[in-house]
Parts: C-alpha cells; sequence; structure tokens
C-alpha cells in the first residue's frame, strides 16, 4: 500500500442504504458520460463502495475531499481517448510502468460531494499475465479468479 494511503484521517462509514443509493448514482452518471461506446470493454466498481468502508472522513480528509470516493476501473481497446471531463490523478499508480497508470478523477461528481476516480487499464494490458498479476496485488481485479471484491457494471442496457 502507498505510504500516503496508511496516512487517511478515521472514517465514519455510511449506513448500506445510503451507500447503495449512491452507488447507482455514481453507476448511472458514469455510464451516461462514458457509454455508449464500442471501445469500451467492460467497467467494474471497487474501493469503499464495494468493501462496506465508504463514509466520511474527518478534518482535513483525505486527496482533498471529506469523503470517500467511488473507484471505477475501465477496461478500454488500447485505441481508446479518455475522456477531457476527467482530470488525471498523479496519486494512482499501482503498475510499476507508469505509461500504464492512468488514473483519473471528477470532483463532487455525485451529489456535488463524492468524487469518482476512474482507472482506465487498456487491452495490451490487461491482457498480459504479468501485468495481470501485478495488478491483482495492487487490488485491481483483472483475473477470473480473482480475490480482489468489485461490481461489474452492465455497461449495455
Amino acid at each position: 500500500m502507498e505510504n500516503y494511503l496508511k496516512l487517511r484521517p478515521t472514517k465514519t462509514i455510511f449506513r448500506d442504504e445510503e451507500v447503495t443509493r449512491l452507488r447507482e448514482v455514481a453507476i448511472s452518471k458514469l455510464k451516461e458520460k462514458l457509454l455508449p461506446d464500442d471501445k469500451i470493454v467492460k467497467i467494474s466498481l471497487i474501493g469503499s463502495s464495494i468493501k462496506k468502508s465508504f463514509g466520511q472522513y474527518a478534518p482535513p480528509g483525505f486527496r482533498g475531499s471529506l469523503y470517500s470516493d467511488f473507484d471505477f476501473i475501465v477496461f478500454v481497446e488500447d485505441d481508446y481517448v479518455i475522456p477531457k471531463w476527467l482530470d488525471r490523478e498523479p496519486n494512482g499508480k499501482p503498475f510499476s510502468d507508469n505509461a500504464m497508470n492512468l488514473a483519473y478523477r471528477n470532483k463532487k461528481f455525485v451529489d456535488n460531494k463524492f468524487d469518482i476516480e476512474v482507472f482506465f487499464l487498456r487491452r495490451k494490458s490487461f491482457e498480459n499475465k504479468l501485468i495481470q498479476k501485478e495488478g491483482e496485488v495492487a487490488g485491481l481485479p483483472m483475473s477470473e479468479n480473482t480475490a480482489n471484491k468489485y461490481l461489474s457494471v452492465n455497461i449495455i442496457d
């Protein structure tokens, strides 16, 4: 785990019903912004909203927010163009090869409070067995037998 992640302030966890509502809003809004797009292979949601640890941080907050964020992994074709409405996130670095660390953020995306972090994985990366192992260790669900918790987002309605 990155050192800055170990320095998070304490957090008050939200009720399951509230997390479910917020998660549905986050998924719906992200799908609205990204889909339809035939260059998107699949979308997964990981992190605190899946692990039952989503909530509000004690001041001063963490990474510029008083709240947990929604962490999406978007698996894309190699020639996918990352949308301009997302801002590059310099701290999203699960891979040793920095060219693969395609983490982006949109502040206050849900209810004008909750950020989303969107991590893009290109096909050449997510199909590579060595990269899959490295991603799995970092907490990314990259293989069929992943031990990492995630929620699969339906990209076809």
